[in-house]
């Protein structure tokens, strides 16, 4: 099926994931593109190296590649398949965008083992952007993506506690919340969306 954001068409397995409030992904799509355009008005370096961990369909990973200045170069990151399959397909007019399939903590391992110097470098000059299950994306992926030294963080979270958590663990890397939007996606429950942005001090 097709879920549209926009002007933009996403395709999703009917038993994917997408988000359940109508309005949800409109919001949250938006509020990134926000947020990108604080970080870098002229559009984000297309020369650097983008990441979108947990990143489904490729939801926000077209926001990143959309705020880039020409073809970003953008890596999106997700362990399910046909989200992945999805992902490809919802990129494509992206040319310098991949879509992953692996786990995070794994695939971000494997890049800190084999990424070449002038790789480090557009890393650091990128964004890292995490949108991360109800538990949050945790100590091994929050210290695996530091390593990294992006230039920004713009955590997706579902979860107030998991977020507080792992902005915790940014904290102690030098990465300061920036920025923080809360999102009533969820009514009548303890859930609430949010987005932090978090940038090294």
């Amino acid at each position: 099926m097709v879920e549209r954001v926009g002007d933009r068409g996403f395709q999703v397995d009917a038993g994917g994931f997408w988000q359940v409030h109508r309005l949800a992904a409109r919001t949250l799509h938006a509020a990134v593109a926000r947020a990108l355009d604080d970080i870098a008005p002229h559009g984000l370096d297309a020369d650097a190296w983008h990441l979108d961990l947990y990143g489904g369909v490729g939801l926000f990973a077209d926001a990143l590649a959309s705020a880039a200045e020409g073809d970003a170069r953008l890596t999106s990151v997700e362990s399910a398949p046909r989200a992945t399959a999805h992902a490809r397909e919802n990129l494509e007019r992206h040319p310098r965008a991949e879509a992953v399939t692996a786990r995070v903590e794994r695939w971000l391992g494997a890049l800190a083992a084999d990424a070449e110097p002038a790789d480090r470098d557009a890393l650091r000059r990128g964004v890292t952007l995490l949108d991360p299950p109800r538990a949050g994306a945790g100590r091994e992926v929050v210290d695996a993506v530091a390593a990294l030294e992006p230039s920004a963080v713009l955590y997706v979270a579902c979860d107030p506690v998991a977020l507080a958590r792992d902005v915790g663990l940014f904290r102690a890397h030098g990465y300061a919340p920036e920025r923080l939007e809360a999102f009533d996606l969820f009514p009548n429950s303890h859930h609430v969306e949010a987005l932090a942005v978090l940038r090294r001090a």
